[in-house]
């Protein structure tokens, strides 16, 4: 049972926990951050995203991926209010949206609204780059 009371030597970095920032991985809010307000159960949670117009909703875990933000000395159970201030005091949507995961997910988002024309463009750009590259290492 020791190894359960020290998580430092543990592999894992993220749980499920009050506090814990989860990304909506299906649904209406698919895409958008929420705040692990309470524990149901080892299915579900109460999620809210006060300030990403996620509702207060059981969600399952299954439908969600754990992020590594988290509100510090949130109470179980809070209610939106209090989510929204702590959000807005640790500048956590912020924090999301300058992570490596959030701007990944953004730029993916724009290749796919890319139109025949944009993927076009897209292709000659890269061209002309691989073509100075080439150039560059053949002086080198």
């Amino acid at each position: 049972m020791e190894a359960w009371t020290n998580l430092r030597d543990s592999n894992f970095q993220r749980f499920v926990e009050v506090g814990r920032v989860v990304l909506l991985s299906s649904g209406p809010s698919a895409g958008k951050i929420a705040v692990i307000a309470e524990i149901i159960d080892h299915n579900r949670a109460i999620i809210d995203g006060p300030t990403t117009s996620v509702p207060r909703q059981s969600f399952p875990y299954r439908h969600l991926s754990l992020t590594p933000l988290r509100l510090t000395n949130l109470p179980r159970g809070a209610g939106s209010g209090v989510i929204r201030k702590q959000l807005e005091k640790e500048c956590t949507v912020a924090k999301w949206d300058n992570s490596s995961w959030a701007k990944k997910r953004a730029a993916a988002q724009k290749r796919r609204s890319l139109n025949d024309f944009a993927r076009f463009e897209v292709m000659l750009a890269k061209k002309a780059r691989r073509d100075v590259v080439r150039k560059a290492l053949a002086k080198a």
